[in-house]
Parts: structure tokens; sequence; C-alpha cells
């Protein structure tokens, strides 16, 4: 039977904040007896990034990597290392200015725990646990988060000598920090002295700015993501003026903004707004920076939901469009039993052709809307049977267990196996340390029918390592 190490620790979803300490055990079985060097605990947080870009002749590779974090435990020193069950109790500390974890198409921050088997011959035997680190950030601290941040735009539509009058628009925050689950309202003011065009809409969007520096050779790459997008609809006609205000909420599982440009992965975010003129135009762009933080602003933490909001404000036409399509009211009417006591001869003339009152079609709110109870319903129950891990996963509202005492903790029903890195065997032989796996573990170790069982009590502090750059 193969070596087999369980991590327990005391979140049943790995996430910590910067500052943190992680508490929980490690369960390592053997089956025989090992040579081994030694026997120790590590907790490492690092960055890399990594591209390629071919030319007509040659390929030139980009490639970077920034040590956050790295402290190491021996738990054995001997060289027989007995076969059994060995508990080893953790006790580590997370360093406040670590960065969060997060993860881009050409680099990544990431956090794991491992357990390692030096051997003095052959491969050694490793074991991960990824953890998911998010850097705290009260944006009360700065008061620069407090302030409104505006943009500006004058647009002329078709040139010389067919040119119309402008398009001034302004975009208003009243505040640039914001945290996930709160509304960022905005408020934007449309000039359009245009006479021959109207503003047909706006599409309203957060954007994601990912920023890859490379060490070798010294280069920046940049990606763009959009995290959440809405669209209005109401029109503002040429020659007239229109004030919007609207609200767009930030997705749940957002990391943190990085205020330290010295990272080689650096993470930023806007709120970009587009005013659509149609035809061959194109759209007038403004964008405002936003901070996402962790701990809200004091006079605007009415604004944050508990959960992510499902459905959004509707617009005024698409209001009127419900209103226009709401089911209609009925047409006949039964009889009451009294009534049909009170008239019991009275009949339906035969030559009245019969009623298909009945027989209408559903109006198309209830057929667009009518069965999304049950449909909601039915997706919850499955949503509560399957428990899948995300990444990032930065959602602090979860329940933690106490470091010691185990047994009246959720941790001994839920074990989880550590493997190698992706392309690897169980051994763990590749020192990538972001491309682990887990999954639910087979069998369960019952330490009471295993007679030689070691109990160790790993206490570190964790000394943070971060080297200095140079641009």
């Amino acid at each position: 039977m193969p070596t087999t190490c369980v991590f327990q620790l005391d979140h049943l979803n790995p996430v910590y904040n910067s500052g943190e300490y992680i508490s929980g055990r490690i369960l390592l079985r053997t089956d025989k007896v090992k040579r081994v060097n030694a026997v120790y605990v590590t907790l490492e947080g690092e960055a890399k990034v990594q591209w390629s870009m071919s030319g007509k002749s040659e390929t030139a590779n980009y490639s970077g990597h920034q040590q956050y974090l790295h402290s190491r435990t021996n738990v054995f020193d001997n060289s027989l290392f007995r076969a059994g069950v060995h508990v080893y109790v953790l006790t580590l500390r997370i360093p406040p200015d670590c960065p969060s974890t997060c993860k881009g198409p050409y680099g990544y921050i990431a956090y794991n725990i491992s357990l390692t088997i030096d051997k003095p011959w052959g491969f050694d035997e490793v074991f991960r646990k990824p953890i998911h680190v998010v850097q705290t950030l009260d944006l009360n601290y700065n008061t620069e988060f407090a302030l409104a941040v505006k943009d500006e735009n004058i647009k002329y539509l078709c040139h010389w000598p067919c040119i119309s009058g402008p398009i001034a628009s302004t975009l208003i925050l009243p505040a640039s920090g914001f945290t996930p689950l709160q509304e960022v309202p905005f408020r934007l003011e449309v000039d359009n002295q245009s006479p021959h065009y109207d503003i047909i809409g706006l599409e309203v969007s957060i954007k994601q700015h990912f920023v890859f520096l490379s060490r070798k050779p010294v280069k920046r790459n940049f990606y763009t993501k959009t995290l959440c997008k809405e669209l209005i609809t109401d029109r503002t006609l040429r020659l007239s003026k229109r004030l919007y205000e609207a609200s767009i909420c930030v997705p749940m599982d957002t990391p943190r903004s990085t205020l330290n440009p010295n990272y080689i992965v650096f993470l930023h975010y806007t709120l970009q707004l587009k005013l659509k003129t149609g035809y061959f135009h194109y759209d007038t762009e403004l964008s405002v920076p936003i901070v996402v933080g962790t701990t809200p602003l004091r006079h605007m933490r009415g604004s944050v939901h508990t959960q992510q909001p499902s459905r959004r404000t509707p617009t005024p036409e698409r209001q009127r469009l419900i209103e226009r399509v709401s089911p209609r009211p009925p047409t006949v009417t039964e009889e009451t039993a009294q009534e049909t006591a009170a008239q019991p001869h009275q009949t339906i003339p035969d030559d009245e052709p019969p009623t298909y009152d009945s027989c209408l079609p559903p109006s198309f709110s209830f057929a667009t809307l009518g069965s999304q109870q049950t449909l909601d319903s039915q997706a919850s129950s499955v949503l509560q049977r399957i428990q899948m891990p995300k990444f990032p996963g930065f959602t602090t509202f979860i329940g933690t267990a106490p470091a010691h005492g185990f047994e009246d903790s959720g941790l001994d029903m839920h074990h989880y196996r550590s493997y190698g890195s992706l392309d690897t065997d169980q051994t763990g032989r590749s020192l990538d340390t972001f491309g682990s796996l887990c999954g639910p573990l087979s069998e369960q170790i019952e330490i009471e029918e295993i007679a030689p069982t070691e109990v160790h009590d790993v206490s570190a502090e964790v000394h943070h390592a971060q080297e200095e750059h140079e641009f």
C-alpha cells in the first residue's frame, strides 16, 4: 500500500487572510520502514510568470519568479522512519504583507503547505495542500479611496464638411474604493448636440487588468478580462440632455487590488462605460479606476450584499414591457353554488357557440417566468449536494473550527489526499507548486487499528522573505 498523507486544517475551505495563523494537523501513514534523511513541513508562497513571443526567425521566452514566503520545519531527523500513522500538529503564520492568490493567463500567485519525505536515494515524496490567501485592505485607512472620481469626453461624429455637433459626457463615481458584493453607484451626464444621431444605449462593465513583469529579459505583458457587464437601453435623443443614475455590483470572488508596483503580477480594476451611437460610428468610452478591498467604507456599508444578486432592477423600458405582457384577467367567471341554486332552470342557448377561454395560450410573462421557481428549487437542491472547491475562493463568510479538539469539528469527516504536480506521479517530482490537485480520500484512516502512532507538535513562525526589485 503506498504512503498516504491527509491535511486537516481549521478551515474547511482553505481561505486565510494575511497575518492570520494556520492551525491543523497532518496525518501521514506508511506501510513499511523507510530510510530517510529527514521529514519536514514547508509553507511556501511564490509568483511565477512565463510566456513566449514568436518572430520571423526566432522565438523569445520571458519568465520571472518572486518568492514571498518560505518556512521549513523538520519533524523527523533520524535515519529510520518506522511504519504506522504519524500525526503532526501545525501552527503557522502568514505574514501580513503577502499578496492575494490570483491566476492569469501568463502567471499566478499561489501558496501551499507541503510535507516532504527526504530520501537518501531516488526521488523525494512530496505531498502538497494548496491554500488561498487574501491580503486584507481596509479602505478607511486611506482617504483617497473615499474621494469622488470623474472622467469626461467630447466626441464629434463624422468629419468636415459633414461634422455634427459635440456629444459631451461626464462619468462620476462618489468614491473609488469598493469591496466584493458591493454596489458601485455611478452618474452619467450626457449632452447630445448632434442634429442627426441619437444615443441608443449604454454598456457598463467592470474590467480586471493584469500586468505581468518578466525579469529575463525585462518586459511587461498585459491582459484584460470583463468581470460583469450590464446594458441600459434608455435613449438620449438628438439635441437633448439626459442624466443616468444606476449601479453595478462587484462579483463575489474578486481578488483584492495590488498596491505594490514591484510585484511581478500586478492587478487593478476599472469601471468602463460605452455610449452606443449605432450606425458605423465608434462607441464613446469612459473609464475610471476603482480599488477593490476587503473592508468597505463606513458611509457606504449599506450597499454591501450578503450574496450575489441574481436579478437586476429593470430599466423603465423593460418595466413597461413587463406591464404590457402581464397575465390578462379572466373573462368568464364560474358561477358559485348559491347562484346555481338560485337559478336552477337557467340554460345556455343551443345556438350560442361554445367558449374557449380555458384554452387560451399562456401569456408571455407566464411562459418565460412561470416555471422559474420550480427550476430554481431543483437547481438549488442539486448545488447543495455538490460541493466543489473554487480557485480563487475569496469569500470570507466561512465557519472556522478550533485548532485543537478536532473531535468536535467537521474536519474528521472530510479527508483529502494531496497529490504531486500536474503531469507527475504521486511522489511529486516536479517543483511546480501551483499545479497541485486535491481529491477525496477513498478510504478512511483508522488510527485505532494501527499500533505504532506518533504525534508531533510543529509550531513555526514564518519569516517573511521578499526580494528587492530594481527597474
